[in-house]
């Protein structure tokens, strides 16, 4: 395996709906993985969020939708792929990792079918849509919690779910805590 030199380009496809173009040094407009591939990035990271448009600040993005678009480009370029799963449906971070809309007052057992089913499937449809998915993130800046839970028994259920749905898609493919 090559050297991976990446960076998270989530907010690309806000900030292109915005009308924001990316200019390279002497002022050329670029596409932006173009720009970022010229200077030696080789692998981009992806967020996705169960359900964006219950936060009014996320715009929708990071849905699924915009995610596989935004996988297929980077694809496109040759370049790796490593998707975020922040189990949230907005920013999760050390500060704030609050449990997605549809998972919220669920058990600790309920968090864990449901997050394990949900990386199955939204894996399986980016894969089926012909994403090659090198390394897959179990949650984001997880040190003080995932999905509202912060106890280390309770996180380590969800990490194990979240792996376990990786593996049964395609052992081969990396899986980050």
């Amino acid at each position: 395996m090559e050297f991976q030199k990446g960076m998270d380009l989530s907010f690309i496809p806000e900030l292109e709906d915005a009308g924001v173009q990316v200019k390279d040094f002497d002022g050329t407009v670029m596409d932006p993985l173009d720009l970022v591939q010229k200077y030696g990035v080789n692998s981009v990271r992806l967020r996705i969020w169960n359900a964006p448009e219950h936060v009014r600040e996320s715009g929708g993005y990071c849905s699924y939708a915009h995610t596989l678009a935004m996988a297929k480009r980077i694809r496109a370029h040759g370049m790796s792929f490593m998707l975020d799963f922040h189990y949230s449906d907005f920013w999760a971070d050390p500060g704030k990792q609050k449990a997605p809309k549809a998972w919220s007052g669920c058990s600790i057992s309920e968090k864990e079918a449901a997050l394990y089913e949900y990386t199955k499937e939204s894996l399986d449809e980016i894969i089926k849509a012909g994403v090659d998915v090198g390394m897959v993130q179990i949650g984001n800046e997880t040190n003080n919690g995932i999905c509202g839970e912060t106890s280390w028994e309770n996180k380590c259920k969800l990490f194990n779910a979240g792996s376990k749905a990786v593996r049964e898609i395609d052992e081969d493919i990396l899986v980050a805590v």
